[in-house]
């Protein structure tokens, strides 16, 4: 019975706060994962966190010109003696469009 009571309070605490808190009503305590959300922030080529700042630094870029990923890319492949791949991504070559040619449809180009 002390259990049930106990299980009860703590039930009713977090509900009271999960509703203070703007909370759904449905127990969700999870974080938005819409585009507001900060987590989502700084990834595009123009946009700047202080992560991709930093990482910019070390490898001497301008952070505003890569993506996080492309900064990424660029210190893998310093760290791994790839030179090559990192002047492709620091020149912006993986960025030019690739002509790819067409698959043949069935019905079409029989």
């Amino acid at each position: 019975m002390k259990t049930l009571i106990t299980t009860s309070v703590l039930a009713l605490a977090l509900s009271t706060s999960l509703a203070a808190a703007g909370g759904d009503g449905y127990g969700s305590i999870a974080p938005s994962m819409s585009q507001s959300s900060s987590a989502s922030k700084g990834s595009a080529v123009g946009e700047v966190t202080p992560g991709k700042a930093q990482i910019a630094a070390q490898l001497g870029l301008n952070p505003a010109e890569y993506t996080t990923a492309e900064l990424f890319r660029i210190q893998n492949a310093l760290r791994n003696g790839n030179r090559d791949e990192a002047k492709y991504v620091i020149n912006h070559t993986n960025r030019q469009p690739v002509d790819v040619a067409p698959q043949p449809v069935m019905g079409r180009d029989a």
